[in-house]
């Protein structure tokens, strides 16, 4: 019997690992695989043939017999793969198997803006080579290729975390003394579910 585990990674959760490493320690890496691999694998935990891989070192030099990045790189490289049947050995591999490429900053030393020029010529680059983008510094989240224009969720701006209210249950607020009302994040329920929608099996059979 398959035993479904739960997909849902918490906005409290992840609001908490990046101001973690926002104070201690605000390189790339950190952001990469200690807060978005994480909620990725988190998303695909029940879908076994979906990895999340991390790529970031596969540069041009180790292109090799066992494994070639034509598939998802050209003179740029993602730091993650979305990918289905994941194996190494890619040599012959399905060109469809690779769903999107992610591409993560630091919102330290490189937040997203429309002036970067390096970061705009590396999506441009994955794009010409017929890949979906995930761009993102964690406080915002740009997908390219999957609709017509650019789709963008922004949890924080120059004010903070972006928050909304809401009411709490009565029966919590009653027997459990929960305050009336509480704070959300409705644009990272919004972002998980679209990430869902567009990563949905039915999309890529």
């Amino acid at each position: 019997m398959r035993i479904i585990e739960s997909n849902n990674f918490s906005f409290e959760e992840f609001k908490g690992l990046v101001e973690k490493y926002e104070r201690e320690d605000w390189r790339e890496i950190n952001f990469r695989n200690r807060v978005i691999l994480l909620v990725l694998e988190k998303i695909f935990i029940n879908d076994n043939n979906i990895a999340i891989v991390d790529v970031s070192s596969q540069y041009k030099n180790r292109e090799s017999s066992v494994h070639t990045r034509k598939y998802y790189a050209n003179d740029s490289t993602p730091d993650l793969l979305v990918v289905k049947n994941w194996n190494y050995n890619n040599h012959y591999v399905k060109e469809g198997d690779y769903l999107a490429v992610v591409e993560i900053k630091s919102p330290i030393l490189a937040p997203i803006n429309n002036d970067n020029k390096h970061t705009a010529k590396e999506i441009q680059d994955y794009i010409s080579n017929g890949q979906k983008v995930i761009l993102t510094d964690c406080y915002k989240w740009i997908f390219y290729g999957f609709e017509e224009e650019p789709k963008t969720f922004t949890l924080r701006d120059t004010k903070g975390w972006i928050m909304s209210e809401e009411e709490n249950p009565k029966f919590i607020v009653k027997e459990l003394s929960f305050q009336k009302r509480r704070q959300v994040s409705k644009v990272w329920e919004d972002l998980i579910g679209y990430i869902e929608l567009k990563f949905s099996t039915s999309q890529f059979d």
